[in-house]
């Protein structure tokens, strides 16, 4: 604990003397790289920052760890009935669900035109519930109904991390709409992957791991045309931190989310398989989520 402190203490002032930002605050992982995000907005110059000030914000940053990892230790995590409650939906029914619920794509002139037409819809690469890992054989696509699911399991786990003082992390997308082409692919590299069709095939399918998590939204600014909460060089070391801190209580967190989609699986939401192979939950919408189509 004192190494991090120290290192938290000395990233902050570091961070906050030379006024600068470093990357991506709110991933780590070069040998996973995320999709491409929006660019950046342009900020003006920060006022000048004392040693107190960075002091004061090391001190803040610390103490905010130590609030976070007390809080996971307080978490339990999944005990082997719900692990077992959570691999009961094989491919076969989700398969069902998705070919009553879902579009089928034949390749990228099909995927635009139901895009068009609105059948299959953008996730986004970073919102406040998720962030999109590197995807090379799927597409950030899916229908209006499993983009709401996703949105709807991002709110109650969100709940979930309030209820036990835990900041909202978010969950990271890593497969989402798949071609027959792009199947076929991905059964040479992966023996996990579906022998005949898979539910990733028809934009109802989405997987998010159940390792890794990403850190909380940046804060928003107080009001409009206000101040953020945090100053942007001050919320770069503690994405960091809480990175970090995120990894290190990575159980807790595969608890609270397994917890979220087990709960919407007996309200008849979803469909969910917990995979080892891959480390995601693959989950399939089960009934209508939007209104109309």
């Amino acid at each position: 604990m004192r190494v991090v402190r120290s290192w938290i203490a000395v990233a902050a002032v570091a961070v906050l003397a030379a006024g600068c930002v470093r990357g991506d605050p709110y991933e780590n992982e070069p040998e996973e790289p995320e999709a491409p995000t929006a660019p950046a907005v342009r900020r003006v110059p920060a006022a000048p920052v004392t040693a107190a000030d960075s002091a004061l914000a090391a001190a803040r940053i610390a103490a905010r760890q130590d609030s976070v990892s007390a809080a996971f230790r307080k978490v339990r995590v999944l005990r082997w009935r719900e692990v077992w409650g959570l691999r009961r939906d094989v491919n076969d029914e989700q398969i069902a669900a998705a070919q009553s619920l879902g579009v089928r794509a034949g390749g990228e002139a099909a995927i635009e035109r139901l895009r068009r037409q609105g059948r299959l819809v953008a996730l986004g690469d970073s919102t406040e519930h998720w962030v999109l890992r590197k995807m090379t054989h799927s597409v950030p696509y899916v229908t209006p109904d499993a983009r709401a699911l996703l949105v709807e399991i991002g709110r109650r786990f969100h709940a979930k991390l309030d209820s036990a003082g835990l900041p909202r992390y978010r969950m990271k997308v890593t497969s989402a709409l798949r071609t027959e082409e792009t199947q076929v692919e991905l059964r040479k590299t992966n023996p996990n992957a579906s022998q005949t069709v898979s539910a990733h095939e028809f934009g109802t399918t989405v997987d998010v791991s159940h390792e890794r998590f990403a850190v909380p939204a940046p804060p928003r600014e107080a009001a409009a045309g206000g101040a953020p909460a945090v100053s942007p060089e001050v919320w770069e070391v503690e994405a960091e931190m809480l990175e970090e801190v995120g990894k290190a209580n990575a159980k807790p967190l595969q608890a609270l989310l397994g917890r979220t989609l087990t709960e919407m699986r007996a309200q008849g939401v979803l469909m969910v398989m917990m995979e080892d192979a891959q480390p995601v939950y693959h989950f399939t919408v089960n009934r209508r989520m939007t209104a109309g189509r």
